[in-house]
């Protein structure tokens, strides 16, 4: 049952300390996090003594090969009435529920089901849990990095003028799935000239020439976990306008990343990369966050960004992508991913040439 004992563990403390006597949790990713469950179309009911998954026939087999320490119930009937059930049989007077997942609709269900119990929001409760990761966590990340950097050698490999950016984006794909039976964790953005200059870029037929700068932004899902990383590639001479841009980019990463230590509030982080940009001139052309938290989804908690003044902690994993943006022109991203160690920091991503 490890890790997932710890965690539920915790997600009883939490309980405890909101004075809260249950949750439904009906998020996915957090359905995965506290119980191992990997299928779909899942539920978990957790009180301050006992557990339940609640799925349905298609995935009895795979719930009972997947969780242990949880009651299995296969739904019969409809998911709320087994969750009424639970609720009078375990006499709840107070259930949370996940309310940036479940619906409105059923929410009303959840309430007229359960007279005389007070249904309440936990926003982000359990993603506040996820936001430090384990050792096995950190494992899975290493090895999703693993197979990114092998793709990313792979687009290297193959980058050439006369082929459009769908044709260098569906080949690493492939390349991906064929290589190492996993998935690529998003839409792959492959950006070249002009195109770079959008942030999330859809590959287009534009067909990459010669002295082309192409941005490249992929990642890979290992057993669930992610991994997230840009680079640029220039085919050619380098001008002196991207070499500029490039390596202020490229500084203002250096700078945040040599920052980062527990303790050091987040916001300061981005301070430090969006403050050496600003003083270069590109202060409005770098308009996103500085980075995000990644684990079993590609962006969760916590932002990186100038209004989260949390501080940092052990065990957080999140990218730091500086970037420079100009219309007509194109964009310089680079992007890598950091675990906070106990010191300072690890750059997941650093064997990755830039």
């Amino acid at each position: 049952m490890e890790p997932y004992s710890k965690r539920i563990n915790r997600a009883a403390g939490l309980l405890r300390k909101h004075g809260i006597d249950s949750i439904l949790v009906t998020r996915p990713q957090n359905v995965r996090y506290l119980s191992g469950y990997t299928g779909e179309d899942a539920c978990l009911f957790i009180t301050k003594s006992k557990r339940y998954l609640i799925t349905d026939e298609r995935f009895a087999l795979q719930a009972k090969r997947d969780v242990s320490g949880f009651g299995i119930v296969t739904a019969n009937s409809p998911v709320s009435d087994i969750i009424f059930r639970l609720a009078r049989k375990q006499k709840i007077k107070k259930l949370g529920f996940e309310s940036s997942h479940l619906s409105y609709a059923a929410y009303e269900r959840i309430c007229s089901g359960t007279p005389g119990c007070e249904v309440v929001s936990v926003h982000g409760m359990i993603e506040v849990l996820r936001q430090v990761k384990d050792r096995r966590e950190i494992e899975l990340i290493r090895n999703s990095v693993n197979i990114l950097e092998n793709a990313v050698a792979y687009f290297n490999s193959i980058l050439k003028p006369g082929l459009s950016e769908n044709d260098l984006a569906a080949r690493t794909e492939y390349f991906i799935r064929a290589a190492s039976g996993e998935w690529a964790s998003f839409e792959l953005i492959v950006a070249s000239g002009a195109n770079s200059a959008f942030p999330h870029a859809r590959p287009s037929d534009r067909i990459i020439r010669p002295n082309d700068m192409v941005l490249l932004d992929l990642g890979v899902s290992y057993e669930g976990y992610k991994s997230d990383l840009t680079r640029v590639f220039f085919l050619g001479k380098i001008d002196s306008e991207h070499k500029k841009i490039y390596d202020i980019v490229r500084e203002a990463q250096r700078r945040s990343i040599k920052a980062i230590k527990p303790g050091a509030k987040i916001s300061d982080i981005d301070k430090i990369a969006r403050g050496f940009i600003n003083g270069k001139g590109y202060g409005k052309r770098f308009g996103h966050s500085l980075g995000h938290g990644i684990g079993l989804e590609v962006h969760e908690s916590p932002s990186v960004s100038s209004s989260n003044h949390a501080v940092l902690k052990p065990g957080m994993v999140f990218t730091v992508e500086p970037a420079v943006y100009v219309p007509g022109w194109g964009g310089v991203r680079i992007e890598d991913m950091v675990l906070v160690t106990t010191k300072g920091c690890e750059v997941l991503t650093d064997d990755i040439d830039k």
